[in-house]
């Protein structure tokens, strides 16, 4: 989770609105073998069923060794220091049905493994689109009742399993370029700019009802907006109801669009959620997020009638995809006839760095960076979540 900050009752945002602190230490899952070990290798290519298309950046691991690698540009993946012996190989990649098999490795040797993988078959043609109503029966969708809703959760999880596992194995750094101002009914007006360096691995996790909250020792208050990697966390899930809300095009792509309600149970403010999936690669497109109950917030912040996060996201290579830009508005009360000023931010991502990068992939990028100046008055179109206002 992240954090959008409020100055007591008007609140700003700061930070990336997707990422926190990255940990630098062994991470959770990295296997460390004892010396004198009998140890084997384990070597293979992952490719799709039935073409032999190689798949890159597939998730190959062994669960039970805590031994976790991408496959490469081409499909191959190599796994040593495997300890001898007969273990599960489970092989995911996004938009694939995932395959666990028997492997046995042999001390001193090397096993060669060819693993296909079939494509997750979205359908979706003339599914009904229900109207997201009020999350009274929250947790996953039943896969009998609704396979369809189903499917595409387990797509959107996917997504966020797939990202854990890039920020565990192959921790990064962005550069972000944010500009904050006043959203006007013509425009924004820019108060600052800057740049700011946010890692990659969120270090706080989402906690049900309680996303805003309140410095210890302060009067400031911050709203914590889940990350995709929340979105595989049992608590998050348990605590929102899913929604097919029906297929879009934009560009050259078909988006299947996910609602996610907040449940009705939480009497305090959460997230109620959009999520936008690729037809065709099951890739997360877009994420746009809403504070739930902005009426049950403290009195302090009363002045506050809603708040929106949308962010965008790239692919880095097939199937690995960052955060790309955030578009979030605080929108305030009108009072006495006074039009009021909403506070803005827009986030870019103009560069990133890996400690040590997946395979096949540069270890630092940069982009074009926008031309936003202090005292500028950016068009309104430039402000593309302005359009959904509470």
């Amino acid at each position: 989770m992240a954090r959008t900050v409020a100055m007591t009752s008007q609140w700003r945002c700061l930070g990336a609105a997707m990422l926190l602190a990255v940990v630098t230490v062994a991470m959770p899952g990295q296997h460390v073998q004892a010396q004198g070990a009998a140890l084997g290798t384990v070597s293979g290519i992952v490719q799709a069923a039935p073409t032999n298309v190689p798949l890159p950046y597939a998730v190959v691991s062994i669960p039970a060794l805590g031994v976790e690698r991408f496959s490469g540009a081409e499909g191959r993946f190599l796994l040593t220091g495997v300890a001898a012996g007969t273990h599960e190989l489970l092989v995911r990649r996004i938009g694939f049905v995932p395959q666990r098999q028997q492997i046995t490795v042999s001390a001193n040797g090397t096993l060669s493994v060819t693993v296909s993988l079939v494509q997750v078959p979205v359908r979706l043609t003339g599914m009904l689109v229900r109207p997201t109503d009020r999350c009274r029966s929250p947790g996953l969708p039943d896969s009998v009742r609704f396979p369809e809703v189903a499917q595409l959760v387990g797509l959107l999880r996917e997504n966020a399993s797939t990202y854990r596992a890039l920020v565990r194995r192959y921790p990064f750094a962005y550069a972000q370029l944010r500009a904050l101002g006043d959203l006007l009914p013509d425009g924004m007006q820019v108060r600052s700019v800057d740049t700011v360096m946010v890692p990659s691995l969120p270090t706080v996790q989402y906690r049900p009802g309680r996303v805003v909250q309140t410095e210890p020792g302060s009067r400031e208050s911050f709203m914590a907006i889940p990350s995709i990697i929340d979105l595989v966390d049992p608590a998050f899930v348990a605590n929102h109801c899913f929604t097919y809300a029906g297929a879009s095009v934009h560009g050259s792509e078909t988006w299947f669009r996910l609602d996610v309600r907040a449940a009705e149970r939480l009497r305090s403010p959460d997230v109620h959620g959009a999520f936008y999936l690729d037809s065709a690669s099951a890739q997360l497109r877009r994420m746009e997020l809403e504070l739930s109950r902005p009426d049950r917030l403290l009195a302090a912040l009363r002045a506050v009638r809603g708040v929106i996060a949308h962010s965008t996201f790239v692919e880095i290579a097939p199937g690995l995809s960052i955060l790309d830009a955030v578009c979030a508005v605080n929108w305030r009360r009108s009072s006495r006839g006074v039009t009021p000023r909403h506070a803005a931010e827009l986030q870019t991502t103009v560069a990133w760095e890996f400690t040590s990068p997946p395979p096949d992939i540069e270890r630092a990028t940069a982009r074009e960076i926008p031309p936003w100046q202090l005292n500028a008055r950016l068009d309104r179109a430039a402000i593309p979540c302005a359009a959904a206002g509470p």
